[in-house]
């Protein structure tokens, strides 16, 4: 071989080397590059997905902190006669919030719980914070009141008396397992898993891949799986002791990441931290297509690199999607969840638009009437509806249940309202074409401005939300119109409503019905008045639709219609003549089951015949409660006749009518004030007509004036109630009419 073949042949091959170790070390330094890229995501999805993680967390437990603290109002003056009828009424919220049972547990320590048991439990210290003044939430506990020793969660709080001691403590228990699954979410395609903790690294919940194997405390599970995790705890307590969100590394069998998250529970009171980690090979097991790809091509010629990086790119690209639709994609309508709808939030430029907080009156009706299955075919079905109707770079997300947060642009309030009643709407026709009826989407709306903080805008959406359940037929509410002082004054008529009660503040108020034909008096209506302690009367319209919001209503319903028994009673006893006097009943006290037995034994308590009690159910109450023929027919089994009070107010008043179980149909005022109106009278003397043949009686309210009380006669219209001839009065006044009839 000659000189020249020999140089030649030399410069081929440092060639060749050069170009072999360019495109080893291209591969190479794109396989690091692309390595710390997957990693980078991955910390990214990881911290959505603790973020999910908690948040369903939080909304799992602050919805049985809201029941416990609801079903407290019941609780007061317990004693061991009284305990068990009391929290059997409360067996009808056990499967609807998948609980085990509840439980009271009196000052010694014995406690009562609605599957029967009783047991000592004045060793556990859950008790002992109750008895102290002291919420709690428990981690995982062996079950003491049944012999399988199941694994359960205990939430509970303290009952006070009047006096402001604490006379008890009030609970709930659910099975740790089916709490655990309800809080399933798959995460990085069912690799990783999630842990809540407390500040002492107690596991309370635990939840996803069982790689990890736990025992009952994180700090010592990762101490004894590796020295090397001594920093790592150490930064993770760091984390706790400043309320912070943050994210590390530990070594069990392998090396995990994980991020950490403050979950705030029981109105501040306790505070878990959301642990979700995944192994470290998870990341490297996506990286090992695209090692192994470009180490394949440090051995081809040169060309091959393009389709390498090319691979590299689609793979990278499609594991990106991959990833990122685990963590924001909503299990249920296939769409964004809420990790998603933060994350488009804060990537937005222009967050000038209204933020809202949407969920649907009356949703658990349609679990009731059709089924689970249902509830979750209208929930894609309200998802499709908000797709439809989003414009431009519009948002919307499935955070829960069957709440939605959405982000809107209008150029004023009125085009909003305009678009969400649309929505409404939409969703209405939904819901009335598998015949359920009283669904519509309700909103509480915040005008967010730019670089607002998401989270803050997102909350006053969520409390304006809340105000919108007070609104009656409308159905939204803007955070700028919340009444913060009523808020606050709200909350002292809920504090002040058990001493109310005990003092007899609330009194009752007659007002007469009267013979349209000899104008007579034939009876009269019950109406509450609640006297302040400086003689001043609260208006009913300021304290009824708060109680009939928080569920107090059915304790005050259950007072009236005492009380009436009680006078009835009384006037017989000194020889008056008595009139039948209607009470109203509200919503809420239809869902409780025994709420009948409640007040035959109420009647039988004061001796009174049921034909000297009627009961006044309103159109509006009708709506959502799928046994309200069986309920009102065994009232009328007992003798008590129902009116169908504000009729013609609501969209179903004549197929309530064909339900066959009232019998007295009370004209509302909206009906009685077009009098005088040719269309009016046309509508009211059909009404009335309609209600005769169908043999019901017939009650005029609000009568104001002679050319009423002169139609309404004509008409052969049975009763009159009005101020044409009297006033609502206190009993005293009321007394005076009685002893002149």
């Amino acid at each position: 071989m000659n000189e020249h073949t020999k140089k030649v042949n030399r410069k081929k091959f440092i060639i060749m080397l050069t170009a072999l170790l360019s495109i080893v070390i291209t591969v190479l330094s794109s396989s690091y590059v692309i390595f710390n890229e997957l990693e980078e995501q991955l910390q990214q999805n990881l911290e959505d997905v603790a973020t999910q993680n908690a948040l369903a967390l939080h909304n799992k437990i602050h919805s049985n902190y809201d029941l416990l603290l609801s079903l407290s109002n019941n609780m007061h003056g317990m004693t061991p006669d009284t305990i068990e009828e009391t929290l059997a009424s409360f067996e009808i919220f056990l499967e609807e919030y998948d609980l085990k049972r509840f439980a009271y547990c009196f000052m010694d320590g014995t406690s009562y719980s609605t599957d029967g048991g009783v047991a000592k439990l004045d060793y556990r210290e859950f008790f002992q914070q109750g008895i102290r003044g002291k919420g709690s939430i428990t981690g995982i506990l062996t079950d003491a009141l049944e012999e399988h020793h199941d694994l359960v969660n205990v939430m509970t709080i303290p009952i006070y008396d009047a006096d402001g001691q604490v006379e008890g403590v009030f609970g709930l228990t659910y099975n740790s397992e089916n709490f655990n699954d309800a809080l399933q979410i798959s995460s990085f395609n069912g690799q990783g898993y999630s842990c809540a903790i407390n500040s002492d690294g107690q596991i309370l919940v635990a939840m996803g891949n069982d790689v990890l194997q736990l025992s009952d405390n994180l700090f010592t599970d990762v101490l004894d799986a590796d020295q090397r995790n001594h920093h790592a705890i150490a930064d993770l307590q760091h984390l706790m002791e400043t309320g912070s969100s943050g994210g590390g590394t530990f070594y069990l069998s392998e090396k995990n990441y994980y991020h950490c998250t403050p979950v705030k529970l029981m109105g501040g009171d306790a505070i878990w931290y959301m642990l979700t980690i995944i192994p470290a090979n998870v990341l490297e097991s996506r990286a090992a297509p695209v090692q192994n790809s470009l180490y394949l091509m440090a051995c081809i010629v040169a060309v091959c690199i393009l389709i390498g990086v090319t691979f590299v790119f689609l793979l990278s690209r499609d594991q990106k999607r991959m990833s990122l639709r685990y963590a924001y994609e909503d299990p249920l309508t296939k769409g964004a969840n809420f990790a998603k709808f933060c994350v488009d939030m804060n990537r937005k430029r222009d967050t000038q638009g209204y933020i809202i907080s949407m969920d649907i009156t009356n949703f658990n009706n349609i679990n009731i009437a059709a089924g689970i299955s249902a509830g979750d075919r209208m929930i894609k079905d309200i998802w499709q509806i908000l797709t439809d109707e989003l414009q431009g770079d519009e948002l919307a997300s499935h955070v829960q249940e069957d709440v939605f947060s959405i982000f809107l642009h209008a150029e004023n309030k009125a085009l909003l309202i305009d678009r969400l009643k649309q929505i409404s709407g939409r969703i209405n026709k939904r819901a009335r074409s598998s015949q359920i009826k009283g669904i519509h989407a309700r909103c509480g709306i915040y005008e967010m401005k730019e670089s607002e903080q998401l989270e803050d805008a997102y909350s006053k959406a969520q409390l304006a939300r809340e105000q919108a359940r007070m609104q009656g037929e409308r159905h939204y509410v803007f955070y700028h119109e919340i009444d913060h002082e009523r808020l606050q004054q709200d909350q002292q008529f809920e504090e002040r409503f058990e001493e109310a009660l005990a003092e007899e503040a609330f009194e009752v108020w007659y007002q007469p019905k009267y013979s349209a034909s000899s104008g007579e008096v034939v009876g009269s209506e019950a109406l509450v008045r609640w006297r302040d302690k400086d003689g001043s009367m609260i208006p009913p319209g300021r304290f009824i639709p708060l109680f009939e919001q928080n569920g107090m209503i059915a304790k005050l319903d259950e007072y009236m219609f005492r009380a009436v028994c009680r006078q009835q009673m009384q006037w017989l006893s000194q020889g008056q003549r008595i009139f039948p006097v209607s009470i109203n009943l509200s919503r809420a006290s239809l869902y409780y089951v025994d709420i009948v037995e409640k007040y035959r034994a109420i009647i039988q308590e004061y001796a009174i015949n049921p034909d000297y009690i009627q009961l006044e159910i309103t159109e509006s109450a009708l709506e959502g409660t799928s046994n309200i023929q069986e309920l009102l027919e065994q009232f009328r089994d007992m003798g008590i006749r129902i009116l169908m009070d504000d009729f013609g107010t609501g969209y179903s008043s004549l197929a309530t009518l064909n339900m066959q179980c009232f019998d007295t149909l009370k004209l509302d005022k909206s009906l009685i004030d077009h009098i005088g109106d040719k269309n009016g009278e046309t509508l009211l003397y059909y009404v009335i007509s309609m209600g005769q043949k169908l043999g019901l009686h017939i009650t005029a309210e609000g009568v104001e004036n002679n050319t009423q009380l002169e139609f309404l006669k004509a008409n052969h219209c049975d009763d009159i109630q009005g101020f044409l001839f009297a006033k609502p009065m206190p009993s005293t006044q009321f007394e005076q009419i009685l002893s002149h009839s």
